[in-house]
């Protein structure tokens, strides 16, 4: 019998056949060498024994073998190597190949936080992390209680804001402390101008400097540190069931950064809390009740049939109406060409799904809006006079009865510029919650539609029921009532925002842009 690893009479190799009687020299080669797990397993003991070298020589020769599902673990093990030789650039170049591969991974993150740690400490004098809230001595605050403890989280937290160098993981945070994201994030359809002409915060710094935001927050730093510890906590636990235990330098560096996540996104939950909240309380403002008196307030813009439909007053209540022929033909081009330009010029912000742009003329910080797009400036105008039509209708109907006069005046950003391009959509929303939790005040909403897909040879009724219709807006209300409505350039619709779902169908491909102005009223209808 020949030995299968030699010829006996020459010594030379013996190839063998594959399943499919092909000849594959290399593998044959590799027969008698380790296998990637071996490899592996080699680098592992290596790195046990702090022969950090031979390890990542061990880690690169698994690489060749290893199934492409496991090169991200050999990244990291090289990153991790690279980081206990106090090579920190070479590490970070091998922890970012592993999270190229599994963008996610826990274990990845955590080395790429451990190993930007240790860069900005090599690269500078050594700052006063936000991990300074669980090193520092809590006692030498007298007061020991739970409140206090808040306090002293919640300013450590600012002052790390400060910092220079935000070396915290990609996610809600991250987005927070960068001017730009954070714009995006709290502002979405605003311009840097419009921020700035309205002295609104610019930073996360300044918006929790406001003490609407920080006593929210100083209340909420115990469930925020319950959460960061829930978190880290899971982290350390999936790492043990894989022998992979957490030492304490890794974890004291990783908790500050686990905390900032969960700062980030109860910042958020905060933000739209509060955000309601004040929304809220300018519906109850009494000074800023819409005039029924003013002159706008005989425009009579709104038919008495859309009013009746959209006060409910039919029957069944439908809460909304829908008016075509609102400017006049004569309008519309001139409203169109002015968004149009607007578009054009870079005017109108990138939003989720969609462009936006907030519209406001009602300051004299827009007085070159007006001058430059006069035709929406003059749709907006109309717009904002309908509170004051409304409450002066309603007025009239119940015989002068206060409580009929209860719709507010424009507020800033309550009016919106809305373009959707081919094959974008807005989801079905509902402007306003009908739990006191989430009522921010909103109770009518105006869309007007600047330019649309309209139909020939179709009637109104079959314009709402035209279900095939691309950019049309679907209304859901809560007396169970569908419609959906072709957007007929120069019609408006208008609905209870409490009571009435909306959203606009994805535009047809191929097509020019959709254009639409919303405009949101607060008040009560009481």
């Amino acid at each position: 019998m020949l030995d299968r690893g030699s010829d006996a009479a020459t010594g030379t190799d013996v190839v063998d056949v594959s399943a499919d009687g092909s000849f594959d020299i290399q593998n044959q080669q590799r027969r008698g060498m380790p296998t990637w797990e071996a490899l592996k397993a080699e680098g592992s003991s290596y790195f046990q024994k702090k022969d950090y070298e031979n390890a990542l020589a061990k880690y690169a020769s698994a690489l060749v073998d290893a199934p492409l599902d496991q090169h991200h673990v050999l990244h990291g093990n090289r990153a991790t190597c690279l980081f206990q030789l106090k090579k920190f650039r070479d590490a970070l170049v091998e922890i970012h190949k592993a999270l190229a591969l599994a963008p996610t991974w826990d274990k990845g993150l955590i080395r790429k936080q451990c190993i930007l740690q240790s860069l900005h400490k090599a690269q500078g004098p050594k700052q006063q992390p936000l991990g300074a809230v669980y090193t520092d001595k809590a006692s030498v605050i007298p007061d020991t209680s739970e409140s206090k403890e808040s306090q002293l989280v919640w300013r450590r937290l600012m002052r790390g804001l400060e910092s220079a160098n935000q070396d915290c993981l990609d996610g809600v945070f991250a987005k927070l402390t960068n001017e730009t994201d954070f714009r995006k994030v709290m502002y979405p359809g605003m311009t840097a101008d419009d921020i700035r002409n309205h002295h609104m915060p610019r930073t996360l710094k300044q918006l929790l400097e406001d003490p609407w935001y920080e006593q929210e927050m100083i209340d909420l730093m115990p469930k925020i540190q319950a959460k960061a510890n829930s978190v880290l906590d899971n982290v350390k636990r999936k790492g043990a069931t894989v022998g992979d235990v957490m030492d304490a330098a890794t974890e004291a560096i990783l908790r500050p950064q686990v905390l900032r996540e969960a700062f980030g996104r109860e910042v958020l939950t905060m933000l739209q809390r509060v955000a309601t909240k004040k929304h809220a309380m300018l519906a109850q403002d009494a000074s800023r009740t819409a005039d029924p008196d003013a002159a706008c307030a005989l425009w009579d813009q709104l038919h008495e049939a859309t009013l009746t439909s959209l006060l409910g007053a039919d029957s069944p209540p439908r809460f909304f109406g829908v008016q075509d022929d609102f400017l006049g033909a004569d309008f519309v081009p001139l409203v169109r060409s002015d968004v149009l330009r607007m578009h054009k010029q870079g005017q109108l912000v990138r939003g989720d799904g969609c462009h936006v742009r907030f519209l406001d003329i009602s300051t004299d910080l827009n007085t070159a809006f007006a001058d430059s797009f006069p035709a929406l400036a003059d749709l907006v105008e109309k717009l904002h006079a309908l509170p004051h039509e409304i409450n002066h209708k309603r007025r009239r109907r119940h015989d002068h009865h206060p409580a009929a006069i209860q719709l507010c005046a424009e507020s800033t950003c309550a009016t919106t510029l809305l373009a959707l391009q081919a094959g974008e959509s807005q989801p079905m929303r509902l402007d306003c919650g009908v739990d006191a939790q989430h009522d921010n005040g909103y109770r009518i909403t105006c869309i007007y539609c600047i330019s649309g897909m309209p139909i020939p040879g179709l009637n109104d009724h079959e314009y709402e029921n035209a279900e095939s219709v691309g950019g049309a807006i679907q209304l859901h209300t809560t007396s169970n009532h569908h419609a959906t409505l072709a957007a007929v350039p120069d019609r408006i619709v208008v609905l209870q925002s409490q009571h009435v779902l909306h959203g606009i169908t994805p535009v047809p491909d191929p097509s020019s842009p959709m254009y639409f102005v919303l405009f949101r009223i607060h008040g009560s209808l009481e």
